[in-house]
């Protein structure tokens, strides 16, 4: 498989993806376009058909999906599909920063923690842009170890190219006399103050590599790579990439070229010490935008171009690779592949007893959903990590909740007497508004979340949004297809439901005081208790560490799950992990990641633990080297300081993400609802995060990697379930007379059966995963459940009587201002 950061997609993939969109994009216009209802089915049917089809062989090939049926590949080995680093293992590169050298004085220029965590934050970007690959960056003394998840040899071959271009670029004058001086200033025979001599590669007509020219340069660049907004391939000549520079860097090259004689000087491009583009000047001065020319081909293009977005201030050298073993385990994994499947499973089931009939066509759509997802997951490269399962089970959450919103409203439509026909017509149309809504307000989170975040977030925001696109198509295109089928067939002549929650008004406003009260000790409560324990609850993820490795003997086999299981048995401030290193050459290493404070106590647990460990002599850590030495122990081991996983930058991009993207959703709400709504909405998301956090500093829970997605997951839950709420009572508010307040109590009622069975079936979901998911997987799915009661509680006490709150205390009329919003909408729909 062709990870998305290495190379293009083949041109017959790129033509099927092109080709298949189009078809899906004309077929939609159409079952838009029509009224006719044998025509909306047909071609909706289509639509389905093919996106299933598409959506399964993006999963599994046809020449693969061939051979799983004739029994020459096992389905495990067939599919496109990646699990991240801490599922199926992967690679470990470890790279050396090399100090820069003062090209004035020759001095050394000494390595600081800034420079090592912007080379972090440098590789991270290279390797993550599309946000689909699981890459952990770690920062260890003057190395980096960057994990990957198996990948093809071929890959990891281009993959070492992108990580050790340093992707310094200076733009220089050529010497008049270049010709004739070069040779000689690079031999030392010549010495030319201010001109120094870089080597350029002579090709021949075949693009062969047949020896080494100079060309001599001023020693003062006229522009540096750090100027560099944006290097892009030319797709058409597949020799060229384009370059566009800051304003700052637009200015340098103007003031450079302006002092060079056009049309007669050259311009020489110098990246990481070697020349790679020498040309004469084309024009009387250079601004904005440059080419830089003469390379081999397409995939040389795309190399520069990523290193040239993303360029090193320092030289860097992979110094070792090994082969890592997953950080969960596979014992882990497989308990969580079946606490997932049988959370799913008690979800497809409880939809089959609630809904009858029409919970088999909801379990079609859901089904439908995860292919879609998967497809998509495979089509980009996708890895299934932490983060994107967070992503995932929002995903089948909001599903569900889409299925349930339709049900729910054809109940109400049977209830008034329509016909069947009728009624399945009505509920679609009445629900689309809450559907869209909900999903939209998600989906605009996780595209700022893609957008502004980075690493594991990005990764999460992928997930969600192929979900969320997965949804819509299911639950308002292949559902009502599936009716219109069963009622033309005579297959569909009655819909029943079972009916749990009785159809009562409740005064939930009425206890909005009591509400406020709660929520008020319980998020002070949480903030009192956040402040007291300060960092303590932060783990090595957040805080950094200490990693120990431990080198096998020949012969000797440890595994991770026995490692893992010694070191959770030993009283710990924060979380140990455990991992298996394999070097290309020599013997295996038990990588323990530890905090400081824990390092000792869990290494003398680790050599008392297993056998062989603990003979004959000592191998003592020399923190600084990194070294062993010492008289105890035959087993050798070294030890050194780990940065955070999860760095300063990292959590401040998405925090600024994630408050971009409430921003924009605030934005929405106010156009869609009006301010109060707004209000409502954003104050109940900061309850429900609020609160979740203050429980798990009160439960002891150690911050995480896992707690990024879960909490993502909370604040998207949250949103969706608000929105659905409020969604029902404008409509309301447009629709009914009577107070304001018997309004929103009877919005709030009438959802209240979709809240409660939504929220039921992801918390049972999740409830499954935590009790034998196993004990990595306790606190992502601690976390969850948490926030699934919060932002249900919420959604009812919490959000509505805010809006009630403001709008009164604004006084204005809640019902004049929504009809006026509508009016608006309806008589100017553009905005302008």
């Amino acid at each position: 498989m062709t990870h998305p950061f290495l190379a293009s997609s083949p041109s017959s993939d790129t033509t099927m993806v092109l080709f298949s969109g189009v078809a899906i994009l004309v077929l939609l216009f159409w079952y838009l376009a029509t009224d006719k209802d044998r025509v909306k089915r047909n071609v909706g049917s289509s639509i389905v058909l093919l996106i299933a089809l598409f959506s399964l062989f993006a999963i599994v090939s046809p020449s693969n999906l061939a051979q799983v049926f004739s029994g020459e590949k096992k389905l495990s080995e067939a599919h496109n599909l990646q699990g991240g680093i801490e599922i199926v293992g992967g690679t470990a590169f470890i790279i050396e920063v090399k100090p820069n050298v003062d090209d004035t004085t020759g001095e050394v220029i000494p390595l600081t923690p800034t420079a090592m965590d912007t080379a972090k934050t440098i590789l991270e970007r290279r390797l993550n842009e599309s946000g689909t690959l699981d890459a952990p960056v770690t920062v260890q003394g003057n190395r980096i170890e960057i994990q990957i998840p198996k990948i093809d040899p071929a890959d990891a071959e281009a993959l070492e190219k992108i990580l050790t271009t340093t992707a310094k670029l200076t733009i220089h004058k050529r010497h008049p006399q270049s010709a004739q001086l070069a040779e000689l200033v690079a031999s030392g025979q010549e010495r030319i103050p201010g001109y120094k001599a870089f080597p350029q590669e002579v090709k021949n007509e075949n693009g062969e590599i047949i020896g080494t020219r100079h060309v001599l340069v001023a020693r003062r660049p006229g522009l540096t790579g750090k100027e560099v907004a944006r290097a892009w391939p030319d797709r058409q000549s597949n020799t060229q990439v384009f370059i566009e520079l800051t304003s700052q860097g637009a200015e340098d090259m103007k003031t450079f070229t302006s002092s060079l004689t056009a049309r007669k000087d050259h311009i020489v491009s110098v990246l990481d010490g070697k020349v790679i583009n020498d040309a004469v000047l084309n024009a009387d001065v250079l601004g904005k935008n440059f080419v830089i020319s003469g390379l081999d081909d397409i995939q040389e293009c795309e190399e520069l171009s990523k290193g040239l977005s993303n360029p090193m201030e320092n030289d860097i050298e992979i110094i070792d690779k090994r082969t890592i073993s997953a950080t969960l385990g596979e014992a882990t994994v497989k308990q969580g592949i079946n606490a997932g499947l049988a959370g799913l499973a008690l979800t497809v089931v409880f939809v089959l007893l609630y809904y009858r009939y029409s919970g088999i066509v909801a379990i079609i759509g859901l089904l439908l959903n995860v292919l879609i997802l998967f497809g998509a997951m495979a089509l980009f490269n996708a890895s299934f990590t932490l983060p994107g399962i967070a992503g995932i089970i929002l995903t089948i959450g909001v599903a569900v909740d889409a299925n349930v919103l339709i049900y729910e409203r054809m109940r109400e439509e049977l209830g008034n007497g329509k016909s069947v026909h009728a009624a399945i017509k009505a509920a679609y149309e009445k629900a689309f508004s809450a559907i869209f809504d909900a999903n939209i307000t998600t989906l605009l989170t996780a595209m700022i979340l893609f957008w502004k975040a980075t690493g594991s977030v990005k990764g999460f925001a992928v997930t969600l949004t192929m979900g969320i696109l997965g949804t819509l198509l299911a639950a308002l295109l292949c559902t009502r297809v599936m009716f219109a089928w069963s009622e033309d067939t005579g297959i569909l002549k009655k819909v029943k439901f079972m009916n749990l929650i009785p159809e009562k008004a409740i005064d939930f406003l009425g206890k909005r005081k009591l509400a406020f009260t709660l929520s008020g000790v319980m998020i002070v409560g949480g903030m009192v208790a956040l402040g007291v324990k300060g960092d303590s609850h932060l783990g090595i993820d957040f805080v950094g560490g200490s990693v120990t490795r431990f080198e096998i003997p020949a012969g000797q086999n440890v595994t991770r799950s026995e490692a893992q299981s010694i070191l959770d048995g030993v009283q710990t401030e924060k979380v140990a992990t455990a991992q298996i290193e394999q070097p290309a050459t020599g013997n295996a290493f038990l990588t323990i990641k530890t905090s400081r404070e824990d390092a000792d106590a869990c290494v003398a647990a680790i050599r008392e633990g297993i056998p062989g460990f603990n003979e004959k002599k000592e191998q003592s850590s020399d923190l600084a080297e990194g070294i062993a030495t010492g008289e105890d122990f035959v087993v050798e081991a070294s030890q050194s300081e780990v940065s955070p996983t999860l760095g300063g930058e990292f959590l401040e991009n998405a925090i600024w993400a994630l408050s971009l993207g409430i921003f924009c959703v605030l934005i929405y709400i106010t156009l869609r609802f009006e301010f109060s709504f707004a209000l409502g909405a954003f104050l109940a998301l900061v309850h429900d995060i609020l609160i979740t956090l203050g429980i798990l500093v009160l439960s002891g829970q150690e911050f995480s990697l896992i707690h990024v997605g879960a909490f993502l997951t909370i604040a998207g839950y949250s949103i969706n379930d608000t929105i659905v709420v409020f969604d029902r009572l404008r409509e309301n508010l447009k629709t009914k007379r009577g107070d304001v307040r018997d309004i929103m109590n009877a919005a709030i009622s009438s959802t209240l059966s979709r809240t409660i069975i939504t929220s039921v079936t992801t918390f049972v979901s999740v409830l499954v995963l935590y009790i034998y998911g196993g004990a990595a997987l306790k606190a992502f799915s601690f976390t969850i459940m948490i926030g699934v009661v919060v932002g249900t509680y919420s959604s009812i006490f919490i959000a509505s009587p805010i809006v009630y709150i403001f709008s009164k205390a604004r006084g204005i009329n809640l019902r004049r201002e929504v009809l006026e919003s509508e009016l608006e909408s309806e008589i100017n729909p553009a905005g302008v």
